[in-house]
This record gives structure tokens, C-alpha cells and sequence, in this order.
């Protein structure tokens, strides 16, 4: 009986580590992941883009959260800065509607000279969600690419946003026309998995959100949600005719369960620049 009550002891002891642990203390590691691009359709300089995702705003992840990554973000000096979506967690449910502008004013303060870009995500719909990320997104300075594109021509570069592949109404056609062949084509796009159905057209990077990483990661247990399943984090190379690089930011809250574990909020930093084509 004693072996026994020791045995329970230790498990809840595991229980109640793993849950401080995975509650209080990743969900604080604020990491930076770095990448370095080249290739020879990017003209002129180095261009540092750096992505956010994900931030799930609720009351496990509030205004106070968003000014350290704004701080975090300004500290790695970027050229560009993009999100790929889910801003506000469940915007049915969040209980700072009245003070919404304590978002935006502090998303403005990201510093990114050659311009800020968003695109939706799935929690960016519903429940009137649409319209307030609409105008959080533009009142803190970001052009909302919903299916348009953004060419930067003194870097020869299209950025491209994609509507939401589950709530939005992406279109693919349109998108396929954006893909200029001597242009470099960054495509950002929430859900990660919906690239397997565009590896046959000229895209050069995409960057996408989404997975959390599967947000709590156990031996058998990780959860990931639709179009994310098979692209999970990190940084993925296909041997195409782009030799395209995809990207799966796993992003900086929580959703469901305000649980981090083996999977740490990130920032991506990529540094692009020409190379010398080798062909």
C-alpha cells in the first residue's frame, strides 16, 4: 500500500510539473529562428522579412504579451514584416471588445520600413471577427492581402497573400496569375498543407502558420489541426521546378488549451539575397 500511494504521488507531482511547466513557463520562450535565402531572381541587397503567427489573443495572451513581441520583433530590425493570421482567439468570446484599439496601438509600433503585410486566418472569421481584423490590421499600418498581390519591384519580388483556406474564399486561378516567372513569388497563406496542391506553379517561398507546432507535443498525443498534418513546423525543400521552401511558423499563443509544451512561440527571420545562377 505504501509503494502504491508513493507511486501516485509521483504522478501527480509529474502532473503538476508538466502542467506549470507547459502553462506558465514555454509559453513564455519567446524564441528567434533564422534563414538565410538566395536565389537569383532577388535583386538588389540583402532584404530581411521577418514573419509572426498565430497570436491567438485572449486572456492567456493580452496586450502586455503583444508589446513584448512588438519589443522582440523592433529588436531584430526587419526590412518587411508579415503575419499569417489568427489574431484574436475566439473573438465571440473575448472580453476586451471595448478596448479593441489597445491592439492596434500596439501592433503600430512595428517598425518595418519597406512595409507590413497580413493575410486571414481561420479565426479570423466568425462571429463578426472579419471586419475587426480588417480594421486592426489596417488601423496599425498592414496591407491585408486577402487573394492580392504586393510587388516590390526594386527587389524583383511579389508578395502574395491568400485568402483563408477553411472560412475564406481562396482563389486559386488568381493566385496562379500573381506567379510571374521572373519575378521571386512569396506566397503567404495560413494553412501550411494546401501547398501540395500548388507545387507545379512558380512559388518561391511560402510562408504559412497554423500547426502551433501541435502546440503540446507527447509521446502519443499532438494536436494538429486540419491543414497542418502533414506540414508541422520549420522549414520544408521541394526538388520542383522552383525549387520552392515553405516555412511553418508555429506561431506565438494558444488555442483550445493554454498549454505550450515542445513547441516554444516563435519569430522567423529570413534574410534574403540574389545569388549567381548556376544554370
Amino acid at each position: 500500500m505504501k509503494k502504491f500511494f508513493s507511486f501516485i504521488l509521483i504522478i501527480f507531482l509529474i502532473a503538476v510539473s508538466f502542467y506549470i511547466y507547459a502553462r506558465f513557463m514555454e509559453p513564455n520562450f519567446l524564441t528567434v529562428n533564422y534563414e538565410n535565402i538566395k536565389n537569383s531572381r532577388i535583386n538588389g541587397g540583402k532584404l530581411k522579412i521577418l514573419q509572426f503567427s498565430d497570436m491567438h489573443i485572449s486572456e492567456y495572451f493580452d496586450e502586455t504579451d503583444i508589446k513584448k513581441v512588438v519589443e522582440k520583433i523592433n529588436d531584430e530590425n526587419p526590412d518587411i514584416v508579415v503575419f499569417t493570421g489568427d489574431l484574436i482567439d475566439e473573438y465571440n468570446n473575448y472580453e476586451n471588445k471595448d478596448n479593441i484599439n489597445e491592439i492596434w496601438e500596439a501592433l503600430s509600433f512595428i517598425n518595418a520600413p519597406l512595409g507590413r503585410y497580413a493575410v486571414y486566418g481561420n479565426h479570423d472569421y466568425g462571429g463578426g471577427a472579419e471586419v475587426v481584423y480588417k480594421k486592426i490590421m489596417e488601423n496599425s499600418g498592414f496591407v491585408l492581402l486577402k487573394n492580392e498581390k504586393f510587388t516590390l519591384e526594386d527587389y524583383n519580388i511579389n508578395i502574395i497573400g491568400m485568402d483563408d483556406s477553411i472560412f475564406g474564399k481562396f482563389d486559386k486561378e488568381k493566385l496562379i496569375g500573381f506567379l510571374d516567372e521572373d519575378k521571386y513569388n512569396l506566397v503567404l497563406s495560413h494553412e501550411p498543407d494546401v501547398i501540395d496542391s500548388l507545387l507545379e506553379y512558380n512559388i518561391d517561398l511560402f510562408l504559412s502558420g497554423h500547426s502551433h507546432g501541435g502546440q503540446v507535443n507527447l509521446p502519443v498525443v499532438k494536436f494538429l489541426p486540419a491543414l497542418a498534418k502533414k506540414y508541422t513546423g520549420g522549414i520544408y525543400s521541394f526538388n520542383n521546378y522552383r525549387q520552392t521552401i515553405l516555412y511553418v511558423n508555429i506561431g506565438l499563443g494558444t488555442s483550445k488549451i493554454p498549454l505550450r509544451f515542445m513547441a516554444p512561440p516563435e519569430l522567423t527571420v529570413f534574410t534574403m539575397e540574389g545569388a549567381i545562377d548556376k544554370k
